[in-house]
């Protein structure tokens, strides 16, 4: 952890150092250092950052030792200085990485139910691309590669997409990534896996929102609602979904109306309650949600319904993966 904090620091004076030579957003700094770390040589543009600026960074490249840090360590210090960039930029947190706990479970549900073969996998809500790359290199180390997949990732705020890219580069992972509203139709053919941690909020586009059937009566549209109706239109027939969204579409009133409209939809396989401790308040609290679009090789099974009561992965993870054997071993195996 000592070489990591020092590290970090490193890496936080050459960012700020960029920041304030160039007059950009944090972000933006960071961005451009782990290009110019990537490529080995410090982009100028119209003649910034200046020959005395380009000499200082230069040395503290060097000091940092780039090149003989491993492809973990590079992953693991570019997912900190994002999370710094979300405090120095006020970035949407919706677009933030997600936690770890969350990853792991999802690959260990896609384990269980994914056959062995080449599967095409998007996220339609890619943001940094955290919890994507690291489903699937979880995946990769658990079977050796015997998974083979088609990433693609899709957001609507093109800087995002940079620290997506920039991730992908340093997970050695390659993703086809599109800038669009994801609730306008996808411009790619219906993948077979959807992973997401869905944007929570409303929806502002009313008019696009009316072609939904999940939209509001009035006012604006919850946009977590409309991305599963989404994911469900454009999943193949018998396509998975591994999904993170708030607790609150899963029971209470919204829970009510939306339910039992999914349970028509889509063949429910499990949903994982998150600890508590993950989150600041109730009212902010998300489950996993894994669902199976109808098609020919699908039929219905016992829902795998469970908690989490711990923040601790290897704690929460044995006791999910004795309960998850034994539901998968009577409904699914």
């Amino acid at each position: 952890m000592d070489k990591i904090e020092d590290l970090f620091n490193k890496f936080t004076d050459c960012v700020e150092f960029l920041q304030e030579k160039l007059n950009v957003s944090y972000s933006d700094a960071l961005i451009e250092t782990f290009d110019n770390l990537e490529s080995g040589k410090i982009k100028v543009e119209m003649g910034a950052p200046d020959k005395e600026s380009v000499a200082i960074l230069s040395q503290k490249y060097a000091e940092l030792r780039y090149g003989q840090l491993s492809r973990a360590t590079k992953v693991q210090l570019f997912t900190l200085l994002t999370l710094k960039a979300e405090t120095e930029d006020s970035i949407d947190t919706n677009q933030m990485p997600t936690p770890p706990l969350i990853s792991t479970v999802i690959a260990l549900m896609m384990q269980k139910l994914l056959p062995n073969k080449q599967l095409t996998v998007v996220d339609p809500a890619i943001g940094t691309g955290d919890l994507l790359y690291s489903v699937i290199n979880q995946l990769k180390g658990v079977n050796h590669s015997s998974f083979q997949f088609k990433l693609t990732g899709i957001d609507n705020d093109e800087e995002i997409l940079s620290f997506a890219d920039i991730g992908a580069h340093l997970n050695d992972l390659k993703i086809d990534l599109y800038c669009q509203d994801a609730l306008n139709p996808w411009l790619i053919d219906s993948p077979d896996v959807v992973v997401s941690d869905l944007p929570i909020g409303y929806y502002p586009v009313d008019e696009n929102a009316k072609k939904f059937a999940t939209k509001a009566q009035q006012g604006h549209s919850f946009a977590h609602l409309l991305f599963i109706e989404q994911i469900i239109k454009n999943l193949k027939p018998a396509g998975y979904a591994f999904i993170v969204v708030p607790q609150s579409i899963l029971a209470g009133k919204v829970g009510a109306d939306f339910m039992p409209w999914l349970t028509k939809k889509v063949f429910i396989r499990s949903i994982i309650e998150l600890p508590d401790k993950m989150f600041k308040n109730k009212f902010n609290q998300k489950s996993i949600l894994v669902f199976q679009n109808h098609g020919q090789e699908a039929t219905n099974s016992e829902v795998f319904l469970t908690k989490l009561d711990s923040t601790k992965q290897e704690e929460a993870l044995v006791k999910l993966n004795v309960k998850l054997n034994e539901w998968y071993n009577k409904n699914i195996d």
